[in-house]
């Protein structure tokens, strides 16, 4: 099949690309210094996408070409610029999922394809074990065998699952219910994390259940594995539908799960079930704004002063200003925000190529930070700590 057929509609979008620049301006890979190249930077990658479109590439799936198209790491700030209205991630989404179809997966995207398999049991493994994956003499061989930079920080598990830990905790039936949406990530890198989003929540009288679930396919989604993702998607429509149905809203911690169940399951599935997850999707910092102004005194903040980092995917969903906010009502001080991106984008800071620039975004970002930071996204976190010698908080633990 040739590149127009496989990209599909994905094609027409390239082709209504003029060129302005615009989006160059908002990308954070176009404005690191290895972006001196045009075919690096966001108007290259669809400029690329034109001309193997019209035959003007030898081989539209070199594999040069395809590390090109690997710079975009789907922040999606550039789809609120762009005068064509184009959504150039889903652009470059396409191209991955051609290229997949016609070359195959590549050694890292392996890493990427089985993240949500291998996770659940790493969590079991001894912490003397994990621990020894973080040492030197593991990290080069990791780098040489799938490519992670020997410096980048690892989401390895920290032990156990949350579904072990809610085990132990009385079943409050309160007057709010949520049932959560974890992810891979909460349930079984980080579950402390979620549980105590859970436990402070239990104090202000919301009950939270962990209903069945998979992954939320947010990194298949972005390396193009469509086939993938829809399968992970229909198994959580259904199980989160189901709760919907009973009378709950569903809880995220995490913006990436946010934008997955409220933009691209009713896309990709376009079942009724996806839809009624969607409409009833409650974002943690939605939430916690919602208590916030309504119990007055009830959430107070642990340090008085901060500056709010507005993570790329909290400015795609709208929720820097309730963050803001709920940290003012609550008697925090917002110093300064900041909108640079930390340079991680999901997994892609973790490999050794991108490592560098991932670095220079991130010290961009933190530079002249004296307060804690606040961020929003797992990712976020895990690239901020590793990069920042102050403070780092995520947002829905910069409460008490």
């Amino acid at each position: 099949m040739s590149l127009r057929e496989l990209l599909g509609g994905d094609a027409l979008l390239a082709e209504r690309c003029v060129r302005c620049g615009f989006c160059n301006s908002v990308c954070p890979t176009s404005l690191v210094r290895s972006a001196y190249r045009p075919s690096r930077t966001s108007r290259g990658r669809i400029v690329l996408v034109q001309s193997a479109l019209e035959g003007h590439l030898d081989d539209v799936f070199d594999e040069e070409l395809a590390e090109l198209m690997d710079l975009c790491f789907g922040c999606n700030r550039c789809v609120k610029v762009c005068p064509a209205g184009i959504p150039i991630p889903d652009v470059v989404r396409g191209y991955r999922h051609a290229y997949h179809r016609a070359v195959g997966v590549r050694r890292e995207e392996a890493l990427v394809l089985g993240y949500h398999r291998y996770a659940p049991l790493l969590s079991r493994l001894p912490r003397s074990l994990l621990r020894a994956l973080t040492k030197r003499p593991s990290r080069v061989l990791l780098e040489w065998a799938i490519g992670t930079s020997r410096d980048a920080p690892l989401p390895l598990p920290e032990g156990g699952s949350l579904d072990d830990l809610l085990r132990g905790l009385p079943r409050d039936r309160g007057a709010v219910r949520l049932a959560l949406f974890a992810d891979t990530f909460y349930r079984y890198v980080r579950p402390s994390s979620a549980l105590r989003v859970v436990e402070l929540l239990s104090r202000k009288g919301v009950s939270v259940s962990l209903p069945p679930q998979r992954d939320s396919g947010v990194l298949l989604y972005e390396h193009g594995f469509l086939e993938e993702l829809k399968e992970v998607a229909a198994v959580n429509a259904l199980s989160l539908a189901e709760r919907v149905r009973d009378g709950e809203r569903v809880l995220t911690c995490s913006p990436a799960s946010t934008m997955m169940l409220r933009s691209v399951y009713p896309k990709v599935l376009g079942t009724r079930e996806a839809e009624l997850v969607a409409e009833n999707v409650v974002d943690v910092n939605e939430l916690l704004l919602e208590l916030a102004e309504s119990r007055p005194g009830s959430l107070a903040p642990r340090a008085e002063e901060v500056v709010l980092h507005s993570s790329c995917l909290s400015q795609f969903l709208g929720l820097t200003e309730k963050i803001a906010r709920t940290l003012r009502v609550t008697g925090a001080s917002v110093r300064e925000v900041r909108g640079e991106c930390c340079g991680m984008g999901g997994v892609w800071g973790m490999f050794a190529r991108n490592r560098a620039d991932s670095v220079e975004l991130c010290r961009r970002l933190t530079a002249g930070i004296r307060q804690p930071l606040v961020t929003y996204s797992e990712t976020c976190y895990l690239q901020i700590e590793s990069v920042h010698t102050g403070a780092v908080l995520q947002s829905f633990e910069a409460f008490r």
